[in-house]
């Protein structure tokens, strides 16, 4: 059973629609990842995630799971200032999103789940399913960020107190994904400073946040030394704690794809 759309023949995706399926869109971004990690960081896990679920979904042969060709090219003002960063506008991320989301959807594709590996991309994803339902009110359209699955082991095994940017999280998992580009010794701690109270906002994957701020208070400079760019303690990062939190996003992931094509199964 292939699972790449782009190695498929129109044939051969035209047999998938007529069976229960799930077309998976990977979307990251070309940002720095501090001073140890590459800027393919958000793209490369969204990737992985995607199609090591999809093959797990393949080999149980139910449902026929297709990864389209990601994309990496979105909204990075947030860092626009590091070398390398490259990006779109908001707008035309959007769009991006909207007239893929669409094309799928006018394709045949019943049930559409984006696999977000970058935070920046959450507002744009929202804004693009949404402007989509609107004209397809009967399309299955989801969207995820990777690291909000498998949450209880991730909280369970983290040992810093910031997973953020380039943090523990990030790294491990890359010391899995794509280890040949991962310079630990260059790793570095490096803790920002909110000017409002954790009781309203965290940069933690896990914090609360129960205000939307886009204060540039909290953003390294690349002037601020070899540190700049990250936010967290990705010194503390291992390939085993990274095997582990990958095990438990993925295994997430597979979980909630069977949800979603069984329930869009159902609708009338």
């Amino acid at each position: 059973m292939k699972i790449n759309l782009a190695d498929m023949s129109w044939p051969e995706v035209e047999e998938v629609l007529t069976k229960p399926h799930v077309l998976i869109l990977p979307v990251g971004a070309i940002e720095q990842h501090g001073p140890h990690l590459p800027l393919s960081v958000d793209f490369r896990c969204a990737i992985y995630i995607a199609e090591q679920a999809a093959a797990r979904i393949a080999e149980e042969g139910e449902i026929h799971p297709l990864v389209a060709p990601d994309v990496h090219y979105t909204e990075t003002s947030t860092f626009r200032s590091f070398p390398g960063t490259i990006g779109l506008s908001i707008d035309t991320t959007i769009r991006v999103f909207e007239d893929l989301t669409r094309g799928f959807v006018t394709q045949g594709f019943k049930n559409i789940l984006i696999i977000n590996g970058h935070n920046s991309n959450v507002a744009p994803i929202t804004i693009a399913l949404r402007k989509v339902a609107v004209d397809f009110p009967t399309a299955g359209l989801y969207a995820l960020n990777w690291w909000a699955m498998g949450s209880d082991v991730i909280r369970s095994i983290r040992q810093s107190e910031l997973m953020s940017h380039s943090c523990e999280l990030e790294t491990s998992v890359s010391l899995v994904i794509q280890p040949e580009n991962v310079h630990m010794d260059k790793a570095v701690e490096y803790l920002p400073r909110l000017p409002l109270s954790s009781k309203w906002v965290s940069l933690d994957f896990y914090g609360p946040k129960k205000l939307f701020h886009h204060s540039r208070k909290k953003y390294p400079k690349p002037e601020m030394g070899t540190a700049a760019g990250a936010m967290g303690d990705p010194t503390v990062a291992s390939r085993e704690s990274g095997e582990k939190f990958l095990a438990a996003v993925i295994a997430d992931v597979v979980e909630v794809i069977k949800e979603i094509v069984n329930s869009e199964a159902e609708k009338p």
